[in-house]
């Protein structure tokens, strides 16, 4: 699979279709932080949006949207010179599967993403809080055929018209991540950088196919058609993390799920990983995450979870292969 592929499965994610709104031409709400990601696109009107932490507004048309990659209170309006009441105050009348707050003057679709949130920790150190989606971006003409369909279906009652939406949702999602990716305004930062570079590129994919192999700097610069030396280099301005440090990382990443999420032994996971022996595994992991796998799991289950370094941590490995 590919990088983002790779990641989003990490991530456990989930997309589902939660609502819409249709609105008239006076208005102004503030809407509670959830957690996992959120879309919302205009399809109808014009309407402005920001943070509650933010006074910078944005005005969105049909086709503009916004993902929220993050829990963190909202406002929208229909103008932005409006005092903001709480959108939980606000009858509304459930229509077509949509709240209608009384007007046609506006329709927005709204979805959002579930994700794992201790695997989400990397995903999120490099996204921005708000990713916005322009009608005039390249990839704006899918947008609009996924969001298109998204609308048909939530106002549907065909068999299926559920899941459909469900799995729209989730392309709209994806769709939405690609285009900004490849905007002028991304600013990619960290180990999603590699996304612009097809020569790390490669080398992140080949980690990715084999987590478990010992691999050694010379043989990821082969693959990425760099010398040794070059491809370090490169690698960490890429990525901010040298490439050992990140085979790594990706592999305590997949560790964390794997112990959270089954009941798989600790000493089965750590061959999996490529570590010929559970203590040395459970070293590298103590170093990562600050605990023992055992410790790690049952935190999962009774109690807070424990996050993953940062890849500058001060205790992060070297490129001494694990």
């Amino acid at each position: 699979m590919d990088l983002l592929s790779d990641v989003l499965q990490l991530l456990s994610a989930q997309s589902y279709v939660t609502t819409g709104q249709t609105t008239g031409p006076c208005w102004s709400m503030r809407y509670p932080g959830f957690s996992g990601m959120k879309f919302m696109a205009v399809r109808q009107g014009k309407i402005w949006f920001r943070l509650e932490a933010e006074n910078h507004w944005r005005a969105l048309s049909p086709g503009d949207g916004v993902i929220i990659t993050r829990s963190a209170p909202f406002i929208m309006a229909s103008d932005p010179a409006l005092l903001p009441v709480s959108s939980e105050s606000v009858p509304y009348v459930r229509k077509n599967g949509l709240a209608d707050y009384g007007g046609e003057d506006s329709l927005l679709l709204a979805g959002k993403m579930e994700i794992d949130p201790v695997s989400a920790e990397q995903l999120l150190n490099v996204l921005p809080v708000v990713i916005p989606l322009h009608s005039t971006s390249d990839s704006s003409s899918t947008l609009n055929w996924l969001m298109t369909r998204l609308h048909d279906e939530s106002q549907s009652n065909r068999p299926g018209s559920a899941l459909a939406g469900n799995h729209l949702m989730h392309l709209v999602m994806i769709e939405g991540f690609r285009s900004w990716l490849f905007s002028e305004e991304a600013q990619l930062h960290g180990w999603i950088g590699a996304l612009q570079d097809a020569r790390i590129m490669r080398a992140v994919t080949a980690i990715h196919a084999e987590p478990a192999k010992s691999w050694q700097l010379m043989e990821l610069a082969a693959i990425a058609g760099l010398s040794r030396a070059g491809f370090a280099r490169r690698f960490t301005e890429t990525t901010g993390t040298s490439p050992l440090n990140y085979v790594t990382h990706w592999r305590m990443q997949l560790a964390s799920k794997a112990l959270r999420l089954s009941t798989e032994p600790i000493k089965h996971l750590a061959f999996r990983l490529g570590y010929a022996a559970e203590s040395t595994f459970s070293t590298v992991f103590r170093r990562v995450y600050g605990v023992s796998p055992s410790a790690h799991r049952a935190a999962s289950r009774d109690g807070p979870l424990y996050r993953l370094s940062s890849f500058r941590d001060k205790h992060a490995a070297s490129d001494k292969q694990e």
